[in-house]
């Protein structure tokens, strides 16, 4: 199975930047990030992490009545969007005295129904794995522990997970209602480590997964791997590979590009340097972002860029390594694209499509990074500026069908691509009820 965290992760206004440290400008929109993993069954790990069961939910095959069918209300201003496909999908907005407001939509964000949970507790994390299944993080106070709100059926009604301490600074993805993993991460002086939970009772309890580092380090819980976050590193996990990326953001530029991977949970790794694409880039500072993987087909992105005397930019691009084989090898796709942001994230829709910011524009590739095209500016995606109308978060389902959030909260505008980026319609998304 494979969990896909290029399907966009929302945050919720309260404690977003907690959840998505990557984000710049209010609202804030969370990274698209893209790194995926899957959990292989395995047996049980000797490090239990006990929660109390939750009661089992009901059946929920009854079909979702539909958001249109019901009484029109005012036009609402959108902070987040999680588009599931054409029709259906799920997003945030916000009551004029700050709380958030779950809604969801079956006709493309045309209309949006309220399915938020009756106490409402503060989340920042939620995942959607359908219109019918979706989970929402919360924090107890009391206890400083973090745990799921579950629905089975579009949100009509909610089931309180039981808490659990793992989860506090986690993310987690599922695949289907009952089976998951969880992502914890905990930083400290420019380091990074992670720690992977998984869940077959639907985020109930959780388990660890026991992987292995390429160099074991003592004192560091099983299952630990530790990278070095000022530099940049990534780690992808998912049921076939592991695969680190290392970045050298705060370290000298090593000239190469150099990854690891480890096929059966990190017991053996092999270790590549990978030559930039020219010899001219060898100075430059390395930003990995997680690939992209489609069976044996990967996309890797990597940004790099460079400072001249004076301390201005001398270069930043983009680079995407492709692999045929599943990672084992790599190869600079020829498409280099120049950036004006080291943190410019590639959104992947499959091995051949993607997009991603380029200045004010949008770019895209429909070759697997082979070249790239500007697409017309009628929208302003550029990120670096951050005023008042800029595109602060987009996405794609397909090739063609793309949702943007532009402007500031509490007026912000919603926008619809059927072609691919190359124009965008304003919608005026209405709540019902």
């Amino acid at each position: 199975m494979k969990i896909n965290l290029n399907i966009f992760i929302i945050c919720t206004l309260a404690g977003l930047l907690a959840a998505c440290g990557t984000v710049t400008a209010p609202p804030a929109a969370p990274t698209a990030t893209t790194q995926q993993f899957v959990i292989p069954s395995q047996a049980a790990p000797t490090l239990a992490i006990p929660s109390p069961a939750a009661t089992p939910l009901p059946a929920t095959d009854t079909a979702l009545p539909p958001v249109e069918a019901q009484i029109p209300g005012p036009v609402i201003s959108l902070s987040q969007v999680h588009m599931l496909n054409a029709k259906n999908g799920w997003g945030w907005s916000s009551k004029p005295d700050g709380s958030s407001i779950l809604l969801r939509t079956d006709d493309g964000g045309q209309t949006w129904l309220d399915v938020s949970p009756q106490d409402k507790p503060a989340s920042y994390y939620s995942f959607f794995l359908d219109p019918k299944v979706g989970w929402l993080l919360y924090s107890d106070p009391a206890t400083n522990a973090a745990g799921y709100l579950r629905t089975l059926d579009g949100g009509k009604t909610w089931e309180k997970l039981p808490t659990n301490d793992i989860l506090q600074m986690s993310q987690a993805v599922f695949t289907s209602p009952d089976d998951g993993v969880a992502e914890a991460a905990g930083v400290g002086a420019g380091n990074l480590y992670l720690n992977y939970y998984e869940t077959h009772d639907g985020g109930a309890s959780w388990e660890p997964i026991l992987l292995a580092a390429p160099s074991p380090e003592p004192g560091l819980q099983p299952g630990t791997i530790h990278l070095c976050n000022i530099c940049g590193d990534t780690l992808y996990y998912d049921e076939t590979r592991m695969l680190i990326a290392y970045g050298s953001m705060a370290n000298e530029p090593p000239g190469v590009f150099s990854v690891s991977i480890s096929t059966d949970n990190g017991q053996h790794w092999k270790n590549l340097k990978l030559p930039l694409p020219d010899k001219k880039y060898a100075r430059g500072m390395l930003a990995p972002q997680s690939p992209f993987f489609s069976g044996q087909v990967g996309l890797l992105p990597v940004n790099i860029m460079d400072y001249g005397s004076d301390g201005s930019v001398a270069y930043s691009i983009l680079v995407v390594y492709t692999t045929l084989d599943g990672g084992q090898t790599w190869t600079a796709a020829p498409g280099i694209l120049e950036t004006n942001s080291i943190s410019d994230t590639v959104r992947f829709i499959n091995a051949e499509v993607a997009f991603v910011r380029c200045g004010k524009n949008l770019c895209s590739t429909t070759d697997g990074a082979h070249s790239w095209q500007t697409l017309p500016n009628t929208l302003d995606f550029d990120m670096t500026n951050g005023g008042s109308d800029y595109v602060y978060q987009f996405a794609f389902t397909s090739p063609l069908d793309g949702w943007a959030i532009s402007g500031m909260d509490p007026t912000t505008s919603l926008w619809h691509t059927t072609d691919g980026g190359l124009s965008w319609t304003k919608l005026s998304p209405t709540l019902v009820h």
